[in-house]
């Protein structure tokens, strides 16, 4: 049996996992149209291991922060896979570094509409541009500087929780099925906020 991985929330990553969740292998394919390739990606990749969708034990997906879209056909697919009595969990990309007992670290964003989200432990918060450069010059130890993939920020941040996550696999993936995580879907904005006139 193994455990399918995705994650939509910026580009598209996947893999598969075997039961001690390392890696068999896994992608990583730069699309913003994620709805448009995600099956028959999945479908190759299982092919090429000798393994289909009855071999699968689990789905683990990122559920966010990411773009609205993005989380929707994640999540689309993650409650497919509960109809069909397959079990399902999900976290947060910017959750990696507390799994791992990193505890004083800052999570960033692009969050688009020129603001930036940034996750310190239990408190959050959406920056303007003035307001993300005003955070960054107080911040002088850069290995504390996470995001997710590359984006924007990236130069900004020695971390980057999509390479945490395929190089400690057996330490996150573990967590999160011990523990049964199942977190909803997170955009950045309230929809009331997101789809509010300008």
């Amino acid at each position: 049996m193994i455990y399918l991985f995705i994650d939509t929330s910026h580009l598209l990553h996947f893999g598969i996992l075997d039961e001690n969740f390392s890696w068999i292998e896994d992608v990583v394919v730069e699309t913003k149209k994620t709805s448009e390739v995600l099956h028959e990606n999945i479908h190759a990749l299982l092919s090429k291991n000798g393994f289909d969708i009855s071999h699968i034990k689990g789905l683990i997906s990122i559920a966010g922060p990411g773009s609205y879209t993005g989380m929707r056909v994640g999540e689309g697919l993650a409650q497919i896979f509960e109809l069909d009595d397959i079990e399902v969990y999900s976290f947060y990309s910017s959750d990696i570094p507390s799994i791992l007992g990193e505890n004083s670290t800052h999570w960033m964003f692009p969050a688009f509409k020129k603001e930036y989200y940034i996750r310190t432990n239990d408190n959050e918060k959406l920056l303007t541009q003035e307001e993300f450069e005003a955070f960054c010059s107080g911040i002088v130890d850069k290995s504390i500087l996470y995001t997710h993939g590359e984006n924007e920020l990236s130069d900004r941040c020695e971390g980057d929780t999509r390479e945490v996550l395929r190089k400690n696999p057996a330490s996150i993936f573990a967590k999160v099925v011990s523990e049964k995580m199942r977190q909803r879907p997170y955009y950045f904005r309230p929809l009331h906020v997101e789809f509010k006139k300008s």
